[in-house]
């Protein structure tokens, strides 16, 4: 090329009669001026051959476009030429003048030449740094498929590859790109097996990321076209910076992507039931309230047994039955005017619109037929008993509807109305819980209490329960007495849980003559007014007072100090429960004149525990110096007796002294029962607070450790 230009160049010149000569001519000669037109054009020849055969070597070795390569620097190019050209003149003229000057022309070409090399490297350096913080911002997206793609192209046009392959996920997805450096795009986006060859390239670099990180792993491959293509030193620092952005970027929209996810299964999960896919309750009532029009007629359904089925069959078959019955549920009403969804753990809602009322009752009849008809399971055939409430109202008024229909169904289950649809047009006033409670069925058994040192049967406990429905038999105590806020209906329960017992304790009082009797009784019941009517009952069942005690389980709720000295004068006792669990504890110990105290169930079967045996040994202490006698529930074994009487407890119960028993079983029980004595002779443990205070501490306290 320096043969070709320079003969091109002296071609143009000698055109001009500038001939090679080591005279000087003088200024303003026609010799000096045809030189000066001469010149220019004879470095546009030389500029012309230069890029022409430079841009044509570059397009065979790269096998980019010829366009692309010119358009490449051209800037930078241009300045190049005129610098040139500019550097080349005063050379000229200066030699033309003085040819001395050409001793310091190699000099001058040198240091011009290591100039300009380095503002070319300085300034290439900034552009590809440039580009790199460029790409690096368009990485810090959110969208994994987006970075894939924003990186393959930019490697592409960051390194002037042919082609860059980012895989991730151990060869699952490979995304390639390709094309000129100003012009890149993704050709390729699938798994790594089926990406096809590139050809007349090789994958010269090589550059994994993702080691040490916790989202995807990956590598990236950058192609070039010829065979001696290798990235500078500063290329590769540029390639190590870009593949551990990359690596964080890929990690962030990983991250983004699973809350994406998540958010979208929180997003159903608040408009769907998780199970069946029907809408929840809330869902269920926007949609009608949207759509609907007219009257709606409200269906609540109840699978009665289904909670026992679950417990049998085990939850997976459970949900086989549940979907099953949902499917049931879906295609019962047969078109479009009607919504489906599940209101709660074994309850589903049925409301339709635009149907007259007749016929919305024919259909919750047979859906609800349908849902009692067998289902094949893996366990056999299973039968579900479904009952259901309807009410009809306004679309407007859905939601009260609803609630009227659970009210009207929940009614029906509780008298055991074995009917498939109990239906109530208009609002369904719900009962007070107070009266239910009255007038539902109780039953009572009794529990023996015992002295622990004797295994005497001191005391017989009551234990109450409600028959509130078919399915649901409820313990009265301070769980069902605190939803209960009507006083005269909470009075009237105490009194029926009292009087029931009196009752059945007929059976047994012969055997059991001074067997006290313990009832369980709301604390916020006892009032001047109760006291004066549970006196009429104890003489009406003649019964002494002193045979009866009252067990309180609220300190929240105590009776007044009237209350409790009115009933120490008829005799009857009091016995503070649950000692330990309740907040106040301690405070209701000063609160009322008791007898008695029994201490929580977790403490007393947990008196093993350390914790524990500091309860009951602050409880015994108490009781000591209250002159109240301390009793352990829930004892299995000889060894928990032992170790409570130890504690300083005086009595207990539980299945070790026969548990649980009917009426009708407590006399023969006290009939059979011999008591035994603890055959080491333990002695509980008797403390007075004022020998505490005036003995040393650790002697009292190797003394209270036995």
């Amino acid at each position: 090329m320096d043969v070709v230009t320079a003969a091109a160049a002296g071609s143009v010149m000698y055109a001009f009669g500038a001939q090679p000569g080591f005279t000087e001519h003088a200024l303003g000669s026609p010799d000096l001026l045809r030189q000066v037109v001469a010149f220019p054009i004879a470095a546009v020849a030389v500029l012309a051959l230069e890029e022409l055969v430079t841009m044509t070597t570059v397009t065979l070795a790269t096998r980019r476009p010829f366009l692309a390569v010119l358009r490449h620097l051209w800037r930078t190019r241009l300045i190049v030429a005129v610098g040139e050209t500019v550097t080349a003149g005063i050379v000229a003229v200066v030699t033309g003048l003085d040819l001395r000057a050409l001793i310091a022309l190699p000099a001058v070409m040198l240091i011009v030449h290591l100039a300009l090399t380095y503002r070319l490297r300085i300034r290439e350096e900034r552009r590809a740094w440039e580009d790199l913080a460029v790409l690096s911002d368009a990485l810090s997206a959110r969208d994994l498929e987006f970075v894939l793609r924003t990186a393959a192209a930019g490697a592409v046009r960051l390194f002037g590859a042919r082609a860059a392959d980012i895989e991730v996920d151990g060869g699952k997805r490979l995304v390639r790109a390709g094309g000129d450096a100003g012009d890149a795009r993704v050709v390729y986006d699938g798994p790594a097996s089926d990406a096809p060859d590139i050809v007349e390239s090789r994958p010269t670099v090589r550059s994994e990321f993702g080691d040490y990180a916790t989202g995807l792993h990956g590598v990236v491959r950058l192609y070039f076209g010829g065979a001696g293509d290798e990235l500078s030193a500063r290329e590769r620092v540029t390639l190590r910076t870009f593949t551990a952005t990359l690596a964080t970027s890929l990690d962030n929209a990983h991250a983004y992507d699973l809350l994406a996810q998540e958010a979208r299964r929180h997003e159903v999960a608040a408009t769907q039931d998780q199970d069946t896919g029907l809408f929840n309750r809330r869902t269920l009532l926007s949609r009608v309230a949207e759509i609907a029009t007219g009257t709606c007629h409200v269906v609540a359904v109840r699978l009665e047994n289904y909670d026992f089925l679950a417990d049998q069959i085990g939850r997976d078959a459970a949900l086989t039955l549940l979907n099953e019955l949902a499917g049931r549920l879906c295609h019962a009403p047969g078109d479009s005017g009607s919504v489906v969804g599940r209101i709660g753990d074994a309850e589903f809602a049925l409301i339709m619109w635009d149907v007259p009322q007749d016929a919305a009752y024919q259909r919750a009849y047979w859906t609800v037929a349908a849902l009692r008809r067998p289902v094949a399971t893996d366990q056999g055939v299973l039968n579900v008993r479904a009952s259901a409430g309807m009410t009809s109202g306004a679309a407007a008024d859905v939601a009260e509807l609803l609630d009227a229909a659970e009210q009207v169904m929940w009614r029906a289950i509780r008298r055991e109305q074995d009917r498939l649809v109990s239906y109530q047009t208009g609002p369904a006033h719900g009962r007070a819980l107070d009266r239910d409670l009255v007038d539902a069925r109780m039953s009572i058994a009794y529990e023996p209490i015992v002295d622990l040192t004797t295994g005497r049967i001191v005391m017989m406990q009551s234990v109450p329960r409600i028959l509130y429905s078919r399915h649901d038999v409820l313990v009265a105590d301070e769980y069902i007495y605190q939803l209960v806020m009507n006083q005269d209906g909470l009075e009237a329960l105490a009194r029926k849980v009292i009087t029931r017992s009196l009752s059945a304790a007929v059976t047994w009082r012969e055997a059991l003559p001074q067997a006290a009797l313990v009832v369980p009784v709301p604390a916020r019941a006892l009032t001047p007014r109760f006291v004066d009517g549970l006196r009429e009952l104890l003489r009406n069942h003649a019964v002494a007072g002193s045979s009866l005690v009252l067990e309180l389980a609220q300190p929240s709720g105590l009776p007044s100090r009237d209350v409790t000295d009115l009933l120490r004068q008829y005799g009857v006792r009091l016995l503070l429960g649950n000692y330990g669990s309740i907040q106040g504890s301690i405070q209701a110990l000063n609160a009322a004149t008791w007898s008695f105290l029994r201490l929580d169930p977790a403490y007393a079967l947990d008196a093993g525990w350390r914790p524990a045996q500091a309860v009951i040994r602050a409880a015994a202490d108490l009781a000591i110096d209250l002159d109240l006698a301390v009793i352990a529930p829930g004892i299995t074994v000889e060894e928990e007796r032992h170790e409570l009487a130890r504690l300083g407890c005086a009595l207990g119960g539980g299945p070790l002294f026969g548990g649980e028993m009917f009426p009708s079983q407590v006399r023969n029980h006290a009939l059979l029962w011999q008591p035994t004595a603890l055959h080491d002779g333990a002695q509980i443990v008797r403390l007075h607070r004022t020998r505490w205070t005036t003995r040393p501490r650790r002697a009292v306290r190797q003394r209270h450790d036995g």
